[in-house]
């Protein structure tokens, strides 16, 4: 008996047509009808569309049927067995991601054969490619609860740099995109500053009790010092412990500080990475520093 089919079922017959109908040249449309259960003109219309499928526009399949009897003319260059591109590798990939997304709940007998193919594609590719989000939605969702009803957050955050797992008390401030990537934007209870947060880099996160005072330290997040630095080493995990770092033409980096003791830990801390340019009397002030830690270790 004929079935009504929805565009997913579709596409999951016409991916079965084409090895069907090579394994059975000369079949009859109303065989091949009654064979997929659907009527002779859904099983038409199958055919048409793989007419204009191919490799490219030189090279699409090349079926008869207009007789009532389907054969694919083409069929041995299509089992020849073919190199697949990056860009196509990437592609079909995508596919079936969305393809595995929409078949879990209509064919989950097709689930495991998806994924069987993900891995295999994937061994090809330099990296793992994905269509899902690069960061638990559930860890996002909260943050955003957070925001709105101004909670403090408990998270696990994991440092590349440093290859660690660190638990933080933080006050969300907002969320934000940049170089394609989502960050938070938060007072750090245990740096006493301003941090900012990638979201995929956040293991655990829950939503505290606690709401952010309207007195504390993250409230006035407009009270901050605009600092002048010279980076020399470990950029990356200078960006990991400031923050945003702005360019400047000659080539120093501006950034914004709430805590100066928390800042001259880290610049002592950084052991020569990090240089203060400007202010003038806190580069003084760091230079004092250094020389007492220099003469105390004589």
């Amino acid at each position: 008996m004929a079935k009504s089919t929805n565009p997913i079922q579709k596409a999951s017959r016409l991916l079965d047509l084409v090895p069907f109908l090579y394994s059975h040249q000369g079949i009859s449309i109303a065989d091949l009808a009654r064979n997929f259960e659907v009527t002779e003109s859904e099983i038409l219309s199958d055919l048409n569309t793989l007419w204009m499928c191919g490799e490219s526009r030189f090279d699409l399949v090349d079926l008869e049927f207009e007789s009532g009897f389907v054969t694919i003319r083409n069929a041995d260059a299509l089992n020849r067995v073919r190199s697949l591109s990056t860009q196509e590798t990437m592609t079909i990939l995508f596919g079936l991601d969305m393809l595995r997304d929409d078949l879990i709940h209509n064919r989950p007998d097709l689930v495991h054969d998806i994924d069987g193919l993900r891995n295999l594609l994937n061994q090809k590719m330099t990296m793992a490619i994905s269509a899902t989000p690069a960061y638990d939605p559930r860890v996002k969702q909260v943050i955003d609860i957070a925001v709105q009803t101004r909670k403090a957050l408990e998270i696990v955050y994991r440092s590349i740099s440093h290859d660690e797992l660190s638990q933080r008390t933080v006050d969300p401030v907002e969320v934000f995109y940049r170089d394609n990537k989502l960050f938070l934007l938060a007072f750090c209870h245990s740096s006493q500053s301003r941090r900012t947060f990638r979201i995929d880099r956040i293991e655990k996160v829950v939503l505290s009790q606690e709401e952010i005072s309207g007195g504390s330290v993250s409230s006035n997040i407009d009270e901050k010092f605009s600092v002048r630095i010279r980076v020399h080493r470990n950029l990356r995990r200078v960006q990991e412990v400031f923050g945003e770092l702005v360019d400047s033409p000659d080539e120093s980096f501006q950034i914004s500080i709430f805590n100066k003791q928390w800042f001259f830990r880290q610049v002592l801390a950084a052991a020569g990475d990090v240089e203060i340019l400007e202010p003038s009397a806190w580069r003084k002030e760091i230079q004092g520093a250094v020389g007492q830690l220099q003469s105390a270790s004589r």
